[in-house]
């Protein structure tokens, strides 16, 4: 076994590496995962995995500098800073059960005027969208659409506002999003038909 200090500090350097890309908790796994192999002699297996991802995020880095694609297009993700209470959670359920949320886009409409109109958050982002979306389905809420991950929801928000789709129901402010004027209209339109129905 290779455990003297020099072999340790590289089998480190190398799991930290190799997981780096990675969120947690799949990265604190990962690293452990890897650090074990390292140090009891599968080296030659973790390094060639380690080499694979350094290229690939590598390659993505590259693609996001020159512009390519619609990813580099979109906001930069970041952790959610919302927590809801118990108290909001129940205003969160009861507010969506007045609509009906079909597709990822008027779901994060949706969600997007709750967070307007129930928190003080200033502009909203695709993961405080996916947060609220997670904890109506932790509450059992069954007239969700499946989204699988926030990259969908960063799309979705990407539609409403893109004035070629005729919605611009979002618009850009910071970094996020608030309700444009055009939203607030619909929204209104949105509870009314709700409100005669």
């Amino acid at each position: 076994m290779a455990t003297d200090q020099k072999t340790l500090a590289d089998a480190v350097k190398t799991a930290k590496e190799a997981v780096r890309e990675l969120d947690e908790p799949l990265k604190t796994e990962a690293f452990k995962i890897l650090l074990e192999r390292l140090i009891s002699g599968n080296q030659k297996i973790s390094f060639r995995r380690t080499q694979k991802n350094t290229k690939k995020s590598a390659g993505a880095k590259a693609k996001a500098a020159r512009g390519d694609g619609n990813r580099a297009t979109l906001i930069p993700h970041k952790k959610s800073s919302l927590n809801l209470s118990v108290e909001e959670l129940k205003t969160l359920k009861s507010y969506c059960e007045r609509f009906e949320l079909k597709g990822t886009e008027l779901t994060a409409f949706i969600l997007a005027n709750f967070l307007r109109e129930h928190t003080a958050l200033k502009a909203i982002n695709a993961e405080d969208v996916d947060y609220c979306y997670r904890q109506l389905v932790a509450l059992k809420f069954s007239k969700l659409p499946r989204v699988n991950e926030v990259a969908d929801w960063a799309r979705a928000i990407q539609w409403l506002t893109a004035p070629s789709r005729k919605k611009q129901w979002l618009q850009r402010a910071g970094d996020g999003y608030v309700i444009s004027n055009a939203g607030l209209l619909h929204f209104n339109e949105l509870e009314s038909s709700k409100g005669t129905s």
